[in-house]
């Protein structure tokens, strides 16, 4: 069986060992990075699958990190960047924006029923590719 491989950009590091965790669990590789510069760095060493990117990270905004990863030649399909947030006052705009680019919201925090669907969505698209 094909092994998906997540890159998630969390700054909080224990939401981040905490996905880390439970993504491996369910036979995923995951890379875990705390910005959107490591993000572009391990993109551009490595293809991914899938991946998981906070909202409001330190020093920018996700959606700002996942528009710059998409335009890379090694991007995920857009429909495998999903942006996570714990906070629901995104704006009316900024979803719009995430519904154009990317696969979607996710609140935090994240449960493993929907950590599986996710992984098990990675597995398929590969698998369509193939």
């Amino acid at each position: 069986m094909y092994r998906p491989h997540i890159l998630i950009v969390e700054d909080d590091d224990a939401v981040r060992g905490e996905l880390v965790e439970l993504l491996r669990a369910l036979g995923a590789g995951v890379t875990s990075v705390a910005d959107g510069e490591g993000a572009m760095d391990a993109s551009r060493e490595q293809s991914f699958d899938l991946v998981l990117c906070d909202y409001k990270l330190k020093a920018e905004n996700g959606l700002d990190v996942l528009s710059a990863l998409s335009a890379l030649p090694s991007a995920p399909d857009p429909s495998q960047l999903f942006l996570m947030s714990a906070h629901r006052d995104i704006t009316m705009s900024g979803q719009g924006d995430m519904a154009a680019t990317m696969g979607g919201l996710l609140q935090k925090p994240i449960g493993g029923a929907t950590l599986r669907t996710l992984v098990a969505a990675a597995v398929a698209a590969e698998a369509r590719r193939c």
